[in-house]
This record gives C-alpha cells, structure tokens and sequence, in this order.
C-alpha cells in the first residue's frame, strides 16, 4: 500500500481548509460586524495552530514560539482574500486557490523570519 504524497496531503489539508473558511464565510461578509471579523480570523487561527499536529500543514512550527504570530499573519490574509471575494463572482481554479494560499503561507513564514516551505 504505497502512501499519499506530501503534496498531496498538503493539497487535501488545503482543500479541508478551504471548506472551513467557506464555512465561516457562508454568512455575506459586508453584513457582519467587525467583531465578527475578528471571530473569524481568531477561529482561522486557532485551525491554523492545530494543524501543527497534522502530517502537513505546519507540522514543522510545532512548539515554535512564533507559531501565534504566524497563524495570526496567514489568518488575517485569508480572511483578506475572503472579504475581497465578490459573491457570484467566477470562482478561482483550485489550482490558483493553492497557489495563493501557498503565497501567504510563506509571506508569513518570511515575515517571521521561519523556514521556508518546502514546494
């Protein structure tokens, strides 16, 4: 029984995470307050620091101190993107959606400073 990629397990986590955020994002983001916003984002953020105990995700910042900072960074860019999304919009090709979301993965890591990652 051969085992999945690391790619393609960052792409499933991906995927798993991007159903989440449609999730929180189901309600139409102009009417929400902005302590709304604020809950989204931390809850974005609370996944993002459990996905240190995932095989992918950011297995590899677990127990780093900085790991707050970063979730923190990539939250509030996913939460960015969600809200400059335009309902009925054409939806963005997967491919595109991950490649975006590898873009801020690592303008948060490079802003902290944190190891690159691996593509």
């Amino acid at each position: 029984m051969s085992h999945p990629s690391a790619r393609h397990l960052t792409s499933i986590a991906s995927i798993i995470s991007a159903c989440i955020a449609a999730t929180l994002f189901s309600v139409t983001v102009s009417a929400q307050t902005a302590a709304q916003l604020v809950q989204a984002s931390n809850a974005y953020a609370d996944m993002c620091k459990k996905s240190v105990n995932m095989p992918t995700g950011e297995s590899d910042l677990k127990d780093n101190p900085k790991l707050d900072d970063y979730c923190k960074c990539f939250a509030d860019k996913f939460l960015t993107r969600a809200i400059q999304s335009q309902p009925g919009a054409s939806r963005t090709p997967l491919q595109e959606t991950l490649k975006q979301e590898m873009e801020m993965r690592q303008s948060c890591r490079a802003k902290y400073n944190l190891p690159a990652l691996k593509k």
